[in-house]
């Protein structure tokens, strides 16, 4: 079967060559390599030009549009996703091809990790793989770091919504109208990318919030999914929530003439949000034998406060004024 690796890049000079080298080092063949460069500013083009590779330039309008326009220029009969910041193990595309019997629209697989001396890339990891082994055969969403999808299939849904302009709930709304389609989608732990996660605290917050905003267009567009899928549940979309009205109270409690109410008010939402929370540093400090991991218990809370923000800033642009997009 013929398949095309789709690799959407934007200022990705740091580690596309190592995604590329492990792309065209593939046990499966054949295997076309297409880079989409997102309206770079850095060496990427001329980085994507030293590997025997596709280069197509467009002006950057977001890596949904960037994986269309490299769907749109692909000969394979599968398309396989993978970003410009991940390196895919030797066997990643056989073991996403292994996976396509009858049925199933898309198949995708998990993260290794490539900067393993960080310990929030770690626990960020961590998580990730955590959630990941709670997964069975069929699931009802990929992440588009490391999917497969029928040609066929995504040209029947329309592909990526190109009105997400970023890299945040995109892969979501996809995989949800594959399902809607009548679509299987198969999950393949074997089927391994290596990630550069994130290792300092305050632009991983920042990209937390950019996923709270998106993730109010994303149940905007399909609410009978707003209670979560198999990857995030219900306490995943009702923590950020809860720590909006956490902080109003707090701030009510400074200002208010019912302020000790407002204080116990909100004293018993930041008890239930670490509750709600603790189990996950927990079981991966228990996991990797690792106690720093225990961290990740305040960094986790950040993430929701970031989310929040994000989730109100989203609110107010797709609820309230309407907009199709930012």
């Amino acid at each position: 079967m013929m398949v095309t690796i789709i690799i959407p890049a934007y200022n990705a000079a740091a580690t596309l060559a190592e995604c590329l080298d492990a792309c065209l080092k593939q046990s499966h063949a054949p295997t076309e390599v297409i880079v989409v460069d997102d309206g770079s500013t850095d060496d990427t083009p001329r980085i994507a030009g030293q590997f025997p590779v596709e280069f197509v330039r467009q002006e950057q309008q977001g890596p949904a549009a960037a994986r269309n326009h490299g769907a749109r220029v692909a000969k394979g009969e599968l398309l396989i996703f993978t970003d410009s910041d991940c390196v895919p193990e030797p066997h990643w595309v056989q073991q996403l091809v292994d996976c396509f019997e009858e049925g199933v629209a898309a198949a995708g697989g998990t993260y290794g990790i490539a900067n393993n001396r960080s310990l929030l890339a770690r626990m960020v990891h961590e998580e990730i793989v955590m959630r990941h082994r709670r997964f069975g055969k069929e699931v009802d969403f990929l992440g588009s770091f490391n999917v497969a999808i029928r040609r066929e299939a995504f040209e029947r849904v329309g592909g990526f919504d190109e009105s997400f302009r970023a890299a945040s709930g995109e892969d979501n709304d996809l995989s949800y109208r594959l399902r809607d389609m009548g679509g299987r989608l198969c999950f393949a732990h074997d089927a391994v990318v290596r990630h550069y996660h994130p290792t300092r605290l305050w632009p991983y917050l920042k990209a937390q919030a950019r996923h709270g905003f998106w993730r109010v267009k994303l149940y905007q567009k399909h609410p009978g999914r707003a209670s979560g899928d198999r990857y995030a549940g219900l306490v995943d979309l009702a923590a950020p929530p809860l720590t909006a009205v956490c902080a109003a109270l707090l701030v009510c409690a400074l200002f208010s003439a019912i302020s000790l109410a407002c204080a116990m008010a909100s004293a018993v939402i930041a008890a239930i949000l670490v509750l709600a929370r603790i189990s996950i540093p927990w079981r991966m400090a228990r996991q990797t034998g690792e106690w720093g991991m225990l961290a990740f218990l305040p960094v986790m809370l950040l993430r929701d406060a970031a989310r929040a923000a994000g989730m109100l800033w989203g609110f107010w642009r797709f609820v309230i004024l309407r907009k199709a997009s930012a």
